[in-house]
């Protein structure tokens, strides 16, 4: 259940957020910095179809016989990496619009599903 729930958020929220950092090229939305940033979208474009593939691989090992513990590891690994970031890169999102806000919330989503697949990479069967 887990996995699937997971899988299914990775592959909406990164083909969106591929959709709305593209948007931002223009100077359209929340990402409208990047019309003057295109290496900003190098990057982000590569991270969120990167979370989209992940959600696409956490998705189909939802549905794999047996021991799903790997794939909880793989999701619970995804979201540590980007904590990561997070850390390296602390400071900068208070520079960005909303940065702040954005990195709150970011860092909750990933702490959140972070604990959700540890666990159930400990307790599922």
């Amino acid at each position: 259940m887990i996995l699937r729930t997971h899988g299914t958020l990775l592959i909406a929220m990164g083909f969106a957020m591929s959709i709305i950092s593209t948007l931002g090229l223009f100077g359209i939305g929340p990402y409208s910095f990047l019309n003057n940033h295109n290496l900003g979208h190098v990057g982000l474009i590569q991270a969120y179809l990167l979370a989209g593939l992940t959600g696409i691989v956490l998705w189909m090992g939802s549905y794999q016989e047996g021991n799903k513990k790997k794939w909880n590891r793989i999701g619970a690994l995804f979201h540590l990496f980007i904590l990561v970031v997070y850390i390296f890169h602390w400071n900068f999102f208070a520079t960005l619009p909303n940065g702040e806000a954005t990195r709150s919330m970011g860092v909750t989503f990933h702490i959140v599903f972070l604990v959700l697949e540890v666990w159930a990479s400990l307790f599922s069967k």
